[in-house]
């Protein structure tokens, strides 16, 4: 399964609800237009591959075109595939306020190009080539077009701070010099060969995280100087921050154990306690398989209290920050709601299945869209049915991981992990 940081918001729900009509997701069968896009893409390539060539050389200019071709090798393949959803009304929105912040900051370049993938976390990257990933959670998780400016300006920020191409140098100068020189050393001992590469491992890491941390908070200080200089409020920059990192990281959370019962007492297959047992993880040792490198030690970017701290230090403008979101425009609303709708074929395009039933589930469970999410439901529970059949569940549904995931979600991965062939697809039927 892809690997998603993806937040429930299921109190939010009910004030988002699409009617109950058939909703049409958008067209993703259009391999003429991503064969177009893709065409546009490499020409683009192309043109920045002379610009660093201009810019840099020899063995640094070598590293930093292979890190690109990589990229751009990737990303192509990607956008051939249906990543990326191109739908002229999330461009519309991305170019009205892409164009607000140019107007009045003219440092921003031209050529911007910005793409909006299927994923369903809050989030948004700078690739370092002047093109931009927008995840379309963002458009669901953001409360209007402010916060949007304020996701973007922070990564025209790394742009203009040049933030991809200098790791790419850092990287470079490592692998030539330090890194190299210690593993040779470590080479030449006799015992503890492990440890002493462990201890080197971790120097590195923890040495070029401190400087991406650094760069977080310039790259806050410049995305603000832009964002400011716009029509904007500025209080939704600091809440932009703080939804990002709310809803970037919180694992599936808000299943009720009542909704079993309700959803799955069916009349040609009555609902079973057992379906409900759950595996003793009551002597499981966490201490034993913890990470020897501390995540939060090496983490590229700071707790957002400590980057709003900064920022509020910059720019005391900010200090009295004001607790409400500025009302969203009609049209931000309408795309809202839009992203919302597309989360279930999002996560039919991406095969994650257990996601997509225990999301119908809550939004069932929040009376939203009860029709919508039961046919979905169905929909979800015939792949899975497949997958089971085919021995390549694993794939659809994650397994139990007692130390990162919520108790409502361990319970959801027991029930379905419980059912057996049949169930899963007298569930499926039912429900289509």
């Amino acid at each position: 399964m892809k690997p998603y940081y993806f937040v429930l918001l299921y109190f939010l729900t009910a004030q988002l609800s699409f009617s109950q009509e058939q909703y049409v997701p958008i067209d993703t069968a259009n391999f003429p237009v991503r064969k177009t896009k893709s065409a546009e893409y490499l020409d683009r390539a192309k043109l920045f591959k002379n610009e660093i060539n201009e810019k840099y050389s020899g063995k640094e200019k070598s590293y930093i075109n292979d890190s690109f071709d990589n990229m751009h090798k990737n990303f192509n393949k990607e956008l051939l595939a249906g990543d990326y959803v191109f739908d002229a009304r999330f461009d519309s929105m991305v170019d009205e306020v892409v164009a607000e912040l140019k107007t009045q900051n003219p440092e921003i370049p031209n050529d911007l190009t910005f793409y909006i993938s299927k994923e369903p976390a809050l989030n948004a990257a700078s690739m370092g080539d002047r093109r931009f990933v927008v995840n379309m959670g963002t458009f669901y998780f953001l409360d209007n077009e402010m916060q949007l400016a304020a996701i973007l300006s922070h990564e025209i920020g790394h742009l203009l701070l040049n933030s991809v191409i200098k790791s790419m140098q850092r990287e470079h100068v490592l692998n030539q010099t330090d890194s190299k020189q210690q593993l040779k050393n470590i080479r030449k001992l006799k015992t503890d060969k492990s440890e002493e590469a462990l201890k080197s491992y971790k120097n590195l890491l923890y040495s070029e995280s401190n400087i991406r941390q650094t760069e977080e908070y310039k790259a806050d200080s410049v995305g603000y100087t832009l964002y400011r200089n716009t029509k904007y409020a500025k209080d939704d920059y600091l809440s932009a921050m703080k939804l990002i990192a709310q809803y970037d990281t919180v694992k599936p959370i808000g299943l009720s154990i009542e909704i079993y019962k309700k959803m799955f007492d069916l009349p040609n297959q009555p609902y079973k306690d057992e379906w409900l047992k759950r595996e003793d993880f009551s002597t499981y040792d966490y201490t034993k398989y913890k990470a020897r490198i501390d995540a939060d030690s090496v983490r590229s970017h700071p707790e957002v209290t400590e980057r709003i701290a900064a920022l509020k230090k910059i720019f005391p403008e900010l200090s009295n920050q004001s607790a409400d979101s500025t009302k969203a425009s009609g049209k931000f609303e309408e795309l809202n709601k839009i992203a919302k709708m597309e989360q279930m074929p999002n996560f039919d395009y991406s095969e994650d299945y257990g996601v997509g039933i225990y999301l119908c589930l809550l939004h069932i469970q929040n009376n939203d869209c009860v029709d919508y999410y039961k046919n979905w439901l169905g929909k979800f529970f015939q792949k899975i049915y497949t997958a089971r059949k085919n021995y390549t569940l694993n794939r659809n549904l994650d397994r139990i991981a007692p130390n990162n995931q919520s108790e409502s979600y361990q319970q959801f991965l027991n029930f379905m992990w419980n059912l057996n062939l049949n169930e899963i697809k007298n569930i499926a039927d039912y429900f289509q």
